[in-house]
């Protein structure tokens, strides 16, 4: 599928995700925004546009979209989109278990729904202390009235899983989180 049908800025991959939710092409079922991070605040992956091919990109944090039949739409990934979670799980992160705990990947998996719903952000996260913008900003206007991305990214709240329990309950909307 051409991801350039998709609204999309690079560096700002919780927007993009904002507004996969609602792209018919993502098919029925349930949606979820995962978010990755990890306990060390820079998490690895491979196959990221922003990197080289080849080399690893170290995120502080990332989201994608999981579809209703299990597939990740990852559009700051070079992989194909979209692509089973299994598939695009081994080619991001092929190293997972050579990592130290604080490095290995941490997932947050937020109902689509309530994301739209809830979401906000005014972008101050992607300042720098001078105020000056670290990546240009997307066309569109901010999402939602003031910030809340922390809330979504801090490991002490919501529910975060290791890859074991991710991949369990990743396909289960219904999923008490």
């Amino acid at each position: 599928m051409d991801r350039n049908q998709f609204r999309y800025q690079p560096y700002y991959c919780e927007e993009n995700a904002w507004w996969l939710c609602a792209e018919p092409a993502l098919g029925p079922g349930p949606r979820q925004v995962i978010f990755v991070r990890n306990e060390f605040g820079h998490c690895p992956f491979e196959q990221q546009r922003a990197a080289a091919p080849g080399a690893l990109l170290w995120w502080d944090y990332h989201c994608v979209v999981l579809d209703g039949v299990g597939r990740i739409w990852d559009l700051d990934s070079r992989l194909p989109l979209p692509l089973p979670l299994g598939d695009w799980l081994a080619a991001s992160f092929p190293f997972i278990r050579q990592l130290e705990r604080p490095l290995r990947p941490r997932f947050r998996l937020v109902p689509a729904s309530e994301f739209q719903r809830d979401f906000a952000s005014d972008r101050s996260h992607m300042r720098a202390a001078d105020g000056t913008l670290r990546q240009p900003p997307p066309p569109w206007p901010a999402l939602g009235v003031g910030m809340n991305l922390p809330n979504y990214l801090d490991l002490a709240q919501g529910i975060w899983l290791d890859l074991p329990e991710f991949t369990a309950g990743a396909m289960d909307p219904g999923a008490d989180r």
